[in-house]
C-alpha cells in the first residue's frame, strides 16, 4: 500500500472535493454556531490575512 503516492485529479473531482469540504464547513459551523459566533473578529483576520497574502503573491510573482 502506498500512502504518499503522487495524485493527478482531473478540474471537476476538484470541484467535486471543494464541494465536499464546504458543506462539511457549513454543517459544523451550523452545529456549533454559537461558540463559532464568539471567535467571529479571529474569523475575519484570518480571512483578510489569507487574502492579501494571495492577491500580493499573484501581483508579485511571475
Amino acid at each position: 500500500m502506498k500512502i504518499f503516492r503522487t495524485w493527478t485529479f482531473k478540474w471537476w473531482e476538484v470541484g467535486i472535493l471543494k464541494i465536499c469540504l464546504i458543506s462539511l464547513g457549513l454543517i459544523l459551523g451550523f452545529y456549533f454556531s454559537q461558540y463559532l459566533n464568539s471567535l467571529i473578529l479571529l474569523w475575519w483576520a484570518i480571512f483578510v490575512v489569507t487574502t492579501n497574502y494571495f492577491i500580493i503573491k499573484m501581483f508579485t510573482d511571475k
